[in-house]
């Protein structure tokens, strides 16, 4: 699954970065991402949701961002979801969900983000709004996840670095595998990082 966002086209950037792209277009060589999340804030840049789109073999969740709803996509929603079955012993399904996080003040807030999980009954939250990539696993054992801005554009606790993030699920083995990859602008390489996680007893905790 391809989680990305925040791409504030025109407003706050120009263009997807190439290696950004080139790198999107390696993931899918061999077969197309399953999903992809969108977190909100394309602004005016249909042709980079048509992109996503032609390298997703089934849904492309969005929804709106704060700055969708003066300059961009204002018919998106405000929350999208996504059960997964996960492992055969399990009753209950995997939960994502996605929202752009302009309803969480102060902005990127874990805690905040986590009891929005938990009124939703999300396992995982994917959000953007910050623009500061994150992997977190709160002590309750919901995963928040934030790709960052696929730009590198502004915002208040910006990193600036453009951002995105893969997900895999492995729903035999209810193990997760979470890979943040970072566009290093001296180098114009693309750098990964990578989080192992399992689902066991209605919560996600960290792969030993």
């Amino acid at each position: 699954m391809l989680i990305i966002g925040d791409s504030h086209i025109p407003r706050r950037a120009k263009e997807i970065p190439l290696p950004i792209l080139d790198k999107i277009n390696q993931s899918t060589e061999d077969q197309q991402f399953d999903y992809t999340f969108f977190t909100g804030d394309l602004i005016k840049y249909q042709e980079f949701l048509d992109f996503l789109s032609s390298k997703t073999k089934n849904n492309v969740f969005v929804v709106m961002g704060n700055m969708d709803y003066y300059s961009g996509n204002r018919d998106a929603p405000i929350y999208q979801q996504l059960a997964i079955k996960i492992g055969k012993d399990n009753k209950k399904d995997l939960v994502l969900g996605l929202t752009h996080g302009s309803q969480i003040k102060e902005r990127g807030n874990h805690s905040q983000l986590e009891q929005l999980a938990q009124e939703k009954r999300y396992d995982i939250l994917i959000s953007g709004h910050s623009h500061q990539e994150e992997i977190v696993l709160r002590p309750s054992g919901i995963l928040l996840l934030n790709p960052g801005s696929v730009t590198g554009a502004w915002s208040f606790i910006a990193s600036q670095i453009p951002a995105f993030i893969i997900l895999t699920i492995d729903s035999e083995s209810k193990t997760l595998e979470v890979t943040l990859y970072q566009l290093d602008k001296k180098s114009s390489q693309i750098k990964s990082k990578v989080a192992h996680f399992r689902y066991a007893d209605d919560k996600i905790e960290i792969e030993s």
